[in-house]
């Protein structure tokens, strides 16, 4: 295993491009941390310089306490899975898992022994005569892996390893890669723009945009906790909803206004909104779409018409959504339609029957809105974990 260190990274090309900008990160002994962006954040390029195959323009990299920054790739004790697998085409899969072994001027016993065990590990023993030709994308995916896991490196780079195989072989893999890090214990970097692999397999995700990191946090955090309004836009699927609102106070009544439609606050979330000087800001409400309820469904939790009990307050109230998509996925229903003119979904049960055309009344769960600044994307109600942010 290995602990690494990213101490302010950054990465300027020679036409004055910064890719990757102020990178801190503490990378600790066994854990499975994720960089996760959209294309051209900087994360396979922050990637690439932990390996050595980019350099590093500013910061320091330190690897196990020895700074790696001009060490070669050779000599800072790590292995890399491609995207693209990487398999020698005329060799078998015993032979493709034992090539690095050969080179590194392993013993023959020693190599046999290390190549059967850790094929049997990855439950591609019985295909150790077959060349790649004649496997399945996934069965490639794991011979690669096993081609790296054999030289047993203490940290173990992968990029994309996912991205080449079917929806059903993704999630399949991601189970698996999950098992051989509990098995192997190895300390595991992997780059995706898959949002789901990021949460089912990290211990932590590194959310990158434009170059810099918005949040390091755990998969739970990162979703129940975004910072900012583009972490709780990137992850989670569906993605959260957002509406522009303004927050008032009539009455001593604290609610968030969002063109025809009004939201109670309960006194708890108006407290923390009037002391990040939020009272009369534009603002962004995020809702996801599992945390919107029929207003019928509502009455049934609520037990009175759309509103919810919250420290024993009435909060809450609903709002109007005209459905113009239904998507049937078996256990669930997505409605996709408009919310005060903003695009807008919402999950409910399979029994849900609403067809496109039909206006209904939503109530979210006002324990689980987002409040960003319109200006900054700033999350209003974040609450800042110890030690969440690296």
């Amino acid at each position: 295993m290995a602990n690494v260190s990213l101490v302010n990274v950054e990465k300027t090309y020679s036409n004055g491009f910064r890719a990757v900008k102020r990178f801190n990160l503490e990378i600790r002994d066994g854990e499975f941390i994720i960089f996760v962006g959209p294309s051209g954040c900087g994360k396979s390029t922050t990637m690439r310089m932990i390996a050595g195959l980019e350099e590093i323009s500013s910061g320091e990299l330190w690897i196990d306490g020895q700074l790696a920054n001009f060490l070669e790739p050779g000599q800072r004790g790590l292995s890399m899975v491609f995207q693209n697998y990487a398999l020698y085409p005329y060799m078998s899969v015993y032979e493709n898992m034992a090539f690095g072994l050969r080179v590194h001027g392993e013993k023959r016993t020693e190599i046999d022994r290390k190549v059967r065990e850790t094929a049997k590990l990855l439950q591609i023993d019985h295909l150790l005569e077959r060349r790649p030709s004649a496997l399945s994308g996934g069965q490639k995916q794991r011979v690669a892996i096993g081609s790296v896991l054999v030289r047993e490196p203490k940290l173990l780079l992968m990029d994309e390893p996912l991205s080449n195989l079917d929806a059903k072989l993704r999630g399949q893999m991601r189970v698996e890669l999950a098992k051989i890090h509990k098995q192997f214990s190895s300390t595991i970097v992997y780059v995706t723009h898959d949002q789901v692999e990021a949460m089912t397999l990290a211990d932590r995700i590194v959310v990158m945009k434009e170059g810099e990191i918005q949040q390091i946090a755990s998969p739970n955090e990162i979703y129940n906790n975004p910072i900012n309004q583009f972490v709780a836009g990137f992850i989670g699927s569906p993605s959260m909803n957002f509406l522009p609102v303004r927050c008032g106070v009539e009455n001593g009544i604290f609610f968030l206004q969002a063109g025809e439609s009004r939201l109670v606050l309960p006194p708890i979330l108006a407290k923390r909104i009037k002391d990040q000087g939020g009272l009369g800001k534009e603002l962004i409400l995020g809702i996801r779409p599992e945390d919107l309820y029929r207003k019928d469904e509502e009455q049934e939790r609520a037990g009175q018409s759309g509103i919810l009990q919250m420290d024993g307050k009435k909060s809450g109230g609903e709002l109007l959504m005209k459905v113009m998509v239904r998507e049937g996925l078996g256990a669930e229903v997505l409605l996709h339609g408009e919310i005060e003119g903003e695009n807008a979904c919402v999950k409910l049960a399979p029994s849900c029957v609403t067809s496109p055309g039909e206006t209904i009344a939503l109530c979210p769960d006002m324990k689980k809105i987002k409040l960003f600044d319109a200006q900054t994307g700033d999350n209003l109600l974040y609450l800042n974990m110890t030690g969440s942010n690296g």
